[in-house]
């Protein structure tokens, strides 16, 4: 379902760029900066590293060997990190701030199609292409730091050891089926249901029925994920607000019945078995 695309500037683009059909841009005003790494294990992106499942088997040598290996980049708002069609020679870890992922027409009209967080690592896949190429743009959304690995440093890693390539896979594997169930929540949900769906899945693990979401995206921003325009996003606010599931206030939203949350989710399943 095609929805209203926001626009933005595709900033610190390289040469490049035209070759590769898009409009080139002027490049952001303020550098990437990169800091060392302390080797300490309580350093945060060691952390990090030891809470994702791409890296939880891994021993604590092999994460210092990766850490060793990389680096990390000091985002501002707005920064591209890489372009679509830039040959991939690493992949990311977010620490903090928020990261978009998204696709560019000609003109510079974008189309979100992921939005990344703290703990999350994105361009991961496309280390084990054969060509490996990044297959989207991303930028950060917002004054981010992550951690850049190598791709080869981080194969070689995997190479002896099956339990760590079994991780990947399932890692993989979740990934494709939350793309998966995106794309059945575009083509045959309501705009409601999709973005009760959204709020419901960002609900912290331990919650019951109420809980505070404090959201990172903007209104353009988020209703370009959900695939819908902005005032269609507006209007499932309002539904949701009215049903006395949520109370708005700017980016916050106050969950104060999951229950009633939930009522607004279309059951895809019987409504496939019922047509």
């Amino acid at each position: 379902m095609a929805g209203k695309q926001i626009y933005r500037p595709l900033q610190g683009r390289e040469a490049t760029s035209e070759a590769r059909g898009t409009v080139p841009q002027p490049a952001l005003a303020a550098a990437q900066v990169v800091a060392p790494l302390r080797m300490t294990e309580r350093h945060p992106a060691f952390l990090a590293m030891g809470q994702h499942t791409m890296f939880a088997v891994l021993a604590s040598d092999q994460l210092h060997r990766l850490l060793r290996a990389g680096r990390i980049e000091q985002l501002v708002s707005g920064q591209v990190l890489y372009s679509r069609g830039d040959t991939s020679t690493r992949f990311f870890l977010i620490l903090e701030g928020q990261v978009n992922l998204s696709l560019h027409s000609r003109d510079g009209v974008e189309k979100i199609i992921d939005i990344q967080g703290p703990g999350q690592v994105f361009a991961e896949a496309v280390a084990f292409m054969g060509r490996p190429v990044y297959q989207m743009t991303a930028t950060a959304a917002t004054a981010a730091r992550v951690l850049a690995i190598p791709n080869q440093e981080y194969i070689e890693m995997l190479l002896g050891n099956p339990k760590a390539c079994r991780q990947v896979l399932q890692h993989l594997s979740s990934r494709l089926h939350v793309r998966i169930r995106e794309i059945e929540g575009i083509t045959l949900e309501s705009a409601t249901s999709r973005l009760a769906r959204l709020l419901d899945g960002r609900m912290p693990a331990d919650a019951t029925d109420t809980a505070r979401l404090k959201l990172t995206e903007t209104r353009q921003e988020l209703a370009s994920y959900l695939a819908m325009k902005p005032e269609t996003l507006s209007r499932a606010l309002r539904v949701l607000a009215n049903s006395g599931a949520v109370v708005v206030q700017g980016r916050t939203i106050d969950v104060v019945s999951r229950v009633r949350l939930r009522s607004h989710l279309d059951d895809v399943e019987n409504f496939q078995a019922d047509s």
